[in-house]
């Protein structure tokens, strides 16, 4: 294909890859997909994106880009729709710039977590990036372009990033924020700049490939304590979450600082399927086994001394010890070693009804991992919350899955469900089964009112009408940028 050609004249021999085993590989995810990859490419740097991204417009190919492709459970590293060439940016890996005064650091796509935390503690920071839930290998960039969040302040990423570099469906390049000026001292410290706020339409969209971003970090506090408790029943759940409303909106606990999972969550992290406890019968049920199914709240306390960190521990302690049970407070002084590591704890979990040993090299796409991922987003209200629980529950446990769930309280104001439809894929019917209960689940909560705020690709044409001229808007928009409509089409609202 001249295709090709072209862009092995830009990229080189031996970072384009057409190979059959390659791009399955590359076309397969924790669930079942149908698209096919017809080949990866793998630039070096923002002016090799712009080349091949010129040649996609020349010959009409649509490319998906990817970072890291560790986007286990809404697609991992597969295009929304057939015959796409991925663009990988993992060779874009530079840490491009770092302040340790002003807080920051500049990065390109293949920079993973687990790279950024490695370069804070070797040149001695005081800073840390919030940990993400996900794998340590995952890109930073990805994580926030998707709108990822992580666990601990500024865990709303893309709330504390700007100075974004883009290269456009045209192969086109701009500069976000501050950074289209020339000797600019405020490139990486603001976000708005000056004139329209562009970096949202970068976000869950097709509108440009992003080759460099400044993330904001944060200070290790000086005083550091955890606390945790347990709620032995859904019922306990709304009084509870009303309760730390509170906390969050009056700022003693800081947003992204507190998350809650049932029971089957916490085990899957822990552990593998009980087979010998059910027979190897699925699904697992604790409330036969046990006559419960309890929550785990653990949250984090950030302070600047013992004296506001204790005072923190009353007011929670006040708030929360006649609700629930076993609250427990930990504290630790100020450590830099291992403080904000990611850690591949929770994707083990990816594995938890495989009867094979979990490798170290953790890959839930090539292991046959079923993982299906729904992200609806709620207010911040427990009487709602434990409703649609209650619908999400039975649904779940219709098509003889455990419920695996956790919340994440994002702000004062809302909180994001991570719900995990968990299988094996070789057990013949899975796929199907899995599918038909994400489908399902995502149907009730539209129809509830209660809409995710992330996709994966199997659900991007899945969101129902708006009442607006939004579509049209972004149809408009999508057109002028990318009037080849070469770049990730299908992604997010299929424009």
């Amino acid at each position: 294909m001249e295709v090709l050609e072209a862009w092995e004249k830009i990229v080189g021999s031996e970072n384009l890859f057409t190979q059959k085993e390659i791009t399955e590989a590359a076309a397969t995810a924790t669930f079942a997909t149908q698209q096919r990859v017809l080949a990866i490419i793998r630039p070096s740097d923002r002016l090799q994106v712009q080349e091949c991204v010129k040649i996609a417009n020349q010959y009409h190919t649509p490319i998906y880009p990817i970072s890291g492709g560790k986007n286990w459970g809404l697609g991992s590293r597969v295009p929304p729709q057939d015959h796409s060439v991925i663009i990988d940016l993992g060779r874009l890996n530079q840490i491009v710039d770092y302040n340790e005064k002003l807080a920051y650091i500049t990065v390109e796509p293949g920079v993973t977590f687990r790279q950024v935390y490695e370069y804070l503690q070797a040149v001695k920071s005081n800073l840390f990036v919030s940990v993400i839930g996900g794998s340590p290998e995952a890109s930073v960039i990805g994580n926030t372009l998707e709108r990822g969040d992580g666990f601990g302040p500024y865990g709303d990423r893309f709330a504390y990033v700007c100075g974004l570099e883009v290269v456009l469906p045209t192969g086109e390049c701009i500069h976000t924020g501050f950074s289209r000026f020339t000797n600019t001292k405020t490139t990486h410290v603001a976000r708005w700049g000056v004139g329209p706020y562009l970096d949202g339409i970068f976000t869950q969209s097709n509108l440009g490939i992003v080759t460099q971003m400044t993330v904001w970090l944060l200070p290790i506090p000086t005083y550091y304590q955890t606390f945790s408790c347990t709620i032995e029943e859904n019922a306990g759940l709304e009084a509870l979450l009303d309760r730390v409303q509170t906390l969050i909106l009056q700022g003693t606990i800081r947003d992204t600082c507190l998350s809650i999972w049932n029971c089957y969550k916490v085990i899957a992290k822990q552990g593998r399927f009980p087979w010998k406890i059910t027979q190897g019968k699925t699904p697992l049920s604790l409330k036969e086994l046990k006559g419960t199914e309890p929550w785990f709240a653990n949250g984090s306390l950030f302070a600047s001394s013992e004296a506001e960190g204790l005072a923190q521990r009353q007011i929670v302690t006040a708030v929360l010890d006649d609700q629930v049970q076993q609250l427990v407070f930990s504290e630790t002084e100020q450590e830099t070693q291992g403080f904000g590591a990611p850690h591949d704890e929770n994707t083990r979990s990816t594995y938890w009804r495989k009867q094979t040993p979990i490798p170290t090299d953790i890959n839930p796409d090539r292991d046959s991992c079923g993982v299906i991922w729904l992200c609806p987003l709620f207010p911040f209200d427990g009487k709602q919350i434990v409703e649609a629980l209650e619908m999400i529950i039975s649904t779940i446990k219709l098509y003889q899955f455990e419920p695996n769930l956790g919340m994440v309280c994002i702000s004062g104001r809302s909180i994001r469900m991570f719900v995990a439809i968990m299988y094996d894929r070789q057990v013949a019917g899975e796929d199907e089964k899995a599918i038909a209960c994400h489908d399902r689940l995502l149907e009730l909560l539209l129809q509830a009112g209660y809409i995710p705020d992330r996709l994966g690709i199997q659900s991007m044409n899945a969101l129902p009408s708006g009442n607006d001229d939004y579509g049209e808007f972004m149809r408009h928009l999508k057109q002028h940028l990318d009037p080849q409509n070469i770049l990730a089409p299908g992604r997010y609202d299929c424009f």
